[in-house]
């Protein structure tokens, strides 16, 4: 990506001026006046790279495939970070003079380009719209500094700033229906904890909401469909193979006052849900 923001920079600036072709760009760390022959030059140098605190960063992405006779996949595509990159740049000539004069055009070009026009970037930089620019504003590191770490003289130059998309790379996975579910019980300090390995979507515990006490024998049961279970002797219930989507889990127990309360399943993690029963006044 750092390779194309150059590329693009390189050509708009070439395109721009009437001194240098991309040939007379150079990318490596500003050295000292180049040779007498060798002609005007700008040098485009990287010096910083920070993640932006002005473009939100959305997460990730997850495309769900079930094709006809083959295992559920999901595609896990992470939207890009995005990255404030700093650059140095630099003329060199025979003369100052020159040396501003190119660096005087340099800078009309680039005020041109408030951003940097998607129609302008190479391919990998596409996509995502215009790149934010700056031109000309104070670099995030101290400029005496800068120049010290290069061990270079302070010389006239533009400092630009543009904000580029750094994208990871997507991957496939499985879809995980078995999940280990280990659980401590609170109720008591005898109890040991317990690991359980099911095919779980969801799982929960009911309580009573007067003692905290586990309530076996509990029915839970997803309606419209025939999904039901009962709570074991912990008050744990478990229900396996259910697709993505909302549920509504029904809570009935003798003697207290049936629940209704909503679940969420999706592909990330098993749903567990903590069920409080209220006794019957």
């Amino acid at each position: 990506m750092l390779v194309s923001v150059l590329q693009s920079l390189a050509e708009i600036l070439a395109g721009g001026t009437s001194l240098i072709s991309t040939e007379q760009i150079d990318f490596s760390r500003p050295g000292s006046r180049r040779d007498e022959g060798a002609g005007p030059l700008l040098n485009l140098y990287f010096y910083d790279i920070r993640e932006s605190k002005h473009v939100q960063h959305s997460g990730r992405q997850v495309e769900r495939h079930a094709p006809e006779g083959k295992p559920y996949t999901a595609k896990v595509n992470w939207s890009p970070n995005w990255f404030d990159v700093s650059l140095l740049i630099t003329a060199w000539d025979r003369t100052a003079l020159s040396e501003h004069h190119l660096l005087t055009e340099a800078m009309s070009v680039l005020l041109r380009h408030r951003s940097l026009q998607e129609n302008f970037l190479a391919n990998d930089l596409r996509g995502y719209g215009n790149l934010p620019l700056s031109v000309a504003i104070a670099p995030p590191i101290e400029i005496g500094a800068l120049w010290g770490a290069l061990g270079l003289p302070l010389r006239p130059a533009l400092y630009l700033t543009i904000t580029v998309p750094f994208a990871a790379s997507s991957s496939v996975a499985p879809r995980v229906w078995e999940r280990i579910i280990q659980l401590q019980p609170h109720w008591t300090d005898a109890q040991p904890t317990q690991v359980l390995t099911r095919r779980v979507v969801i799982a929960g515990m009911v309580k009573s909401a007067t003692t905290a006490q586990p309530l076996t024998e509990t029915t839970v049961l997803i309606p419209d469909t025939d999904k039901r279970t009962v709570s074991n002797q912990e008050g744990l219930f478990f229900f396996e193979d259910l697709h993505n989507g909302n549920y509504t889990l029904n809570v009935q127990h003798p003697g207290y006052l049936s629940r209704s309360c909503n679940v969420l399943v999706d592909d990330s993690n098993t749903t567990f849900k903590e069920i409080l029963l209220f006794p019957v006044s």
